[in-house]
């Protein structure tokens, strides 16, 4: 699920088949780089999004343009925050 927030996009794979997850969440940076966009994305998961973190650091494409955070929400689910960095 996609929602909107002030500064960005909220997107919740929980309901994503695992296979889709990541797919989905570099197919929406990818678009964020296309289009020059400031906003953030956070991603709200099942797991501890640590790896998520590494890929973006890992691609060619992402690699140093954003800014990556995550914490565990007091209900259990894990928030990761995805920022791009200034030019």
């Amino acid at each position: 699920m996609i929602t909107g927030a002030p500064n960005g996009l909220v997107l919740d794979v929980r309901g994503f088949t695992p296979g889709l997850r990541r797919p989905i969440v570099f197919t929406l940076i990818d678009r964020m780089l296309e289009l020059d966009a400031s906003d953030s994305l956070v991603v709200v998961c099942d797991h501890e999004p640590a790896g998520l973190g590494y890929q973006l650091d890992l691609r060619k494409e992402t690699r140093g343009r954003f800014e990556y955070f995550y914490d565990q929400r007091m209900d259990g689910a894990w928030v990761a925050l995805i920022r791009r960095k200034p030019d």
